[in-house]
C-alpha cells in the first residue's frame, strides 16, 4: 500500500509540473547523483519561515522570507548519509555565492520541538526521522535568496528537501484608486443585504416578496425563501425586537382589511418563530389595514405595492 501510495503521489506531482518550463523544477543547485525528484511545488508569492538558530524556550529562531517559494523533496535509495548530503549541497550553495547561516544534527537543532516547528513535505514524498536528520540554513544576501536544506534517513532510504525562496516584493493586484469590481453575492443576498440596510438607515423595511393568497392569511410558497433570509438577520441580533406589520389595500370595509392585516402579520411571525428559529419574543404582531399606503390605491399596481408585511424597529 505504502508503494502505491507513493507511485500515485509521485504520478500526479510530475503531471502537474509537466507543462511547467524545465528550470522550473531543475534548481541551480543541482541534485544528488542518483536521487529522484518526489515532490515539486512552487509558490509565486508566499511567505517562509526559515529556521536560523536551535529551538530553546519554546522559541523558534526563524527569518521571515516573502517571494516566490519553490519546494523539492529528492529521494535516494543507496546508502548515502545525511552528512553526506548536507555537505554536498553546502559545497555547491557555497560554489554559488551563498553563506551558511545555521547548521545542525537532531538534538543539536532542538529534536522533537524543531522538527514540529520547521515546515515539512507532507508523507510519503518526505519522510523524517528524529533520530538522524541533519539541516542548514543558506543565503544569498546580494541576490536576496535563502535556502533551506533537510536531509533525513527512513526506510532505508534517504531523503532530502530543499526549500528555496527568492525574495521579492508582492505583484501589483490592485485596481486603479477608486475602482473595484462590485460585490458577488449569491441568490438572493442582495435581498437580504437591501433588508438590513433600510432596518439600520430607515428603522423600517418591507418583506418583498411575503405574498398571501387573495383575501386570506395563507401564505404563497414563494415567500419561504424571503422568510428563510429575514430569519438569518433576526436570528443575528436576538437582542433586538421587531413589530411584523400587516398591510392591505383599499378594496373591501376597513374592519375587514384591519383584521385581515393582523391575521397576515401573525402567520408571518408564527412562520417565522415556528419554522425558522427565531425567538417568539423578538416579534409582535401588528396590522393597520390601509391606513399606511406607500402607492396609491387607484391602479392595480398600486394596490399590490401596498399588500405587504414589514418589520419595524421597536
Amino acid at each position: 500500500m505504502r508503494a502505491l501510495a507513493f507511485a500515485l503521489v509521485a504520478v500526479l506531482t510530475f503531471a502537474a509540473a509537466a507543462g511547467a518550463a524545465e528550470e522550473e523544477f531543475t534548481p541551480e543547485f543541482g541534485a544528488l547523483e542518483g536521487a529522484e525528484l518526489s515532490h515539486f511545488l512552487t509558490r509565486n508569492f508566499d511567505a517562509y519561515k526559515l529556521p536560523v538558530g536551535q529551538f530553546t524556550r519554546d522559541e523558534q529562531p526563524v527569518n521571515v522570507i516573502e517571494g516566490r517559494i519553490r519546494e523539492f523533496v529528492y529521494r535516494a535509495e543507496d546508502e548515502t548519509s545525511t552528512l553526506e548530503a548536507v555537505r554536498n549541497y553546502q559545497r555547491r550553495f557555497t560554489e554559488l555565492g551563498y553563506r551558511t547561516l545555521f547548521e545542525c544534527a537532531g538534538d543539536e537543532c532542538g529534536g522533537f520541538d524543531f522538527r514540529f516547528n520547521a515546515y515539512l513535505v507532507e508523507p510519503p514524498a518526505m519522510r523524517f526521522d528524529l533520530a538522524d536528520f541533519r539541516y542548514l540554513a543558506v543565503e544569498d544576501e546580494a541576490r536576496e535568496r535563502h535556502a533551506s536544506v533537510i536531509a533525513s534517513r527512513q526506510g532505508g532510504r534517504l531523503f532530502v528537501q530543499i526549500i528555496a525562496v527568492e525574495g521579492e516584493t508582492a505583484p501589483e493586484r490592485m485596481t486603479a484608486a477608486g475602482e473595484a469590481p462590485p460585490p458577488r453575492v449569491k441568490p438572493g443576498q442582495a435581498r437580504l443585504f437591501a433588508l438590513a440596510r433600510r432596518l439600520t438607515e430607515q428603522g423600517h423595511a418591507p418583506l418583498d416578496g411575503v405574498a398571501f393568497e387573495a383575501g386570506s392569511a395563507k401564505l404563497t410558497d414563494d415567500s419561504a425563501p424571503v422568510l428563510t433570509q429575514a430569519a438569518e438577520l433576526l436570528r443575528a441580533r436576538p437582542d433586538l425586537r421587531f413589530f411584523v406589520v400587516g398591510h392591505t389595500d383599499n378594496q373591501g370595509g376597513f374592519d375587514g382589511n384591519l383584521s385581515l392585516s393582523r391575521a397576515r402579520a401573525e402567520t408571518v411571525a408564527t412562520r417565522l418563530a415556528a419554522e425558522e428559529g427565531v425567538q417568539p419574543g423578538q416579534l409582535v404582531p401588528k396590522g393597520v389595514g390601509y391606513l399606511a399606503p406607500r402607492a396609491s390605491n387607484a391602479t392595480p399596481e398600486g394596490r399590490a405595492e401596498n399588500r405587504r408585511v414589514e418589520l419595524v424597529l421597536e
